[in-house]
């Protein structure tokens, strides 16, 4: 029988080491689990070349692990950034590509200085987004930076996958160059950004990407990764009997809003995220804004539930890791949820460990950090 190594699972949380290596610092995105965890996981449960799927994949973090480690990998997130990136950092890009940033940076700076330097907006002519409260989130000449940088990246002849690399770079930095208080805090003050301060930030940004992709491309094996951005309620598109191992982490109920940290990166992503208010699972707006209960969660949980034991091969393991949520009052705990779910689907629960929620969520603000709660890793398997 398979069981979870405590001890060994107790010094990756408390002692991680280095979790922003190779790609998995490519973007920031609060409430991703450490790359360590999914990597003992993945090795525990599966061998090579076998079919890992995270139906949560949120920014890749199990995606980018399956491909260092030799398996093919599913990814499915709900928000169209986290399937983004979970492409981006999970792809190799060709060296020659990778050499054409510079001088791509290069022409960028120019097209800038001529345009923006001064804060002139007449004669200017890069197109700029029009979205709603765009002028309270962007100073004028960050705008006008971020507009030419967008606009250099979408013109120039770039292969799809060099592309797409550029714009998740371009999309890493504009929460830092806006009016947004910060990754967690949805307030906004204008800062001092200086001009070409948002090219600089930019350029910065995309040096340490091509470093890390060349050093990704050494290590990581070339087996398939797929991202859907796909609703975990509708996995219809997956076959049954397909997966060999599921790796993940739900959203934890009423915890954190995908949508509204990441929107203005939506917004020029060009990205449609207002339905995301109505669909996220466990968000803190249906349960905190709206007074939703824990039912809701359940039930949205139940449906992805009966899809991982329809996908995932007989005997097989789904392990998930979740924290505890308090929701008007109330404090529910992971491994209960998880209990239940697994019940009424014929999972059985093999082995579960939980530590301090706070060990793994010090991105998150104090009040949704509380000494009270507790992260759990619960292991499963499928018996059909």
């Amino acid at each position: 029988m398979v069981t979870l190594d405590k001890e060994q699972i107790h010094q990756i949380i408390h002692e991680p080491g280095d979790t922003n290596y190779l790609t998995h610092n490519f973007h920031p995105y609060s409430a991703k689990f450490i790359p360590q965890l999914p990597t003992y996981l993945i090795r525990s449960l599966s061998s090579q070349y076998e079919m890992i799927l995270d139906p949560f994949c949120g920014s890749g973090t199990t995606l980018v692990e399956a491909k260092l480690l030799g398996r093919r990998s599913i990814g499915v997130d709900i928000h169209p950034l986290g399937a983004f990136m979970s492409r981006v950092k999970s792809t190799k890009i060709d060296s020659a590509h990778l050499s054409a940033a510079a001088p791509l940076l290069s022409r960028i700076k120019r097209r800038i200085e001529s345009h923006v330097e001064h804060h002139s907006e007449t004669g200017f002519s890069y197109p700029i987004p029009d979205f709603k409260n765009r002028d309270h989130w962007f100073q004028p000449h960050v705008l006008q930076e971020l507009s030419i940088i967008k606009s250099s990246i979408m013109n120039e002849d770039l292969s799809p996958e060099f592309r797409d690399f550029l714009l998740l770079g371009f999309s890493s930095i504009i929460v830092y160059v806006s009016n947004q208080e910060s990754e967690t805090r949805y307030s906004s003050y204008k800062k001092r950004i200086p001009p070409l301060h948002t090219f600089q930030t930019y350029r910065k940004k995309i040096s340490d990407m091509v470093r890390r992709m060349r050093e990704f491309n050494q290590v990581a094996s070339d087996c398939e990764v797929v991202s859907y951005n796909a609703d975990v309620r509708k996995l219809n598109f997956l076959e049954d009997n397909t997966i060999d191992a599921i790796v993940t982490s739900p959203p934890y109920p009423n915890t954190y809003d995908y949508y509204l940290y990441h929107k203005q990166r939506m917004n020029w992503l060009d990205m449609e995220w207002e339905f995301l208010k109505e669909v996220e699972i466990g968000s803190r707006l249906k349960h905190s804004s709206l007074g939703v209960g824990i039912d809701s969660y359940m039930q949205d949980m139940q449906k992805g539930f009966e899809h991982f034991r329809r996908v995932l091969k007989p005997d097989r393991h789904l392990a998930i890791i979740i924290g505890d949520s308090i929701i008007q009052d109330d404090l529910y705990k992971g491994d209960d949820m998880v209990s239940k779910l697994s019940e009424s689907v014929g999972f059985k629960i093999l082995d579960h460990i939980d530590y301090d929620l706070g060990l793994a969520s010090r991105s998150f603000n104090r009040a949704f950090r509380s000494t009270d709660k507790k992260e759990h890793i619960i292991l499963v398997q499928n018996l059909k």
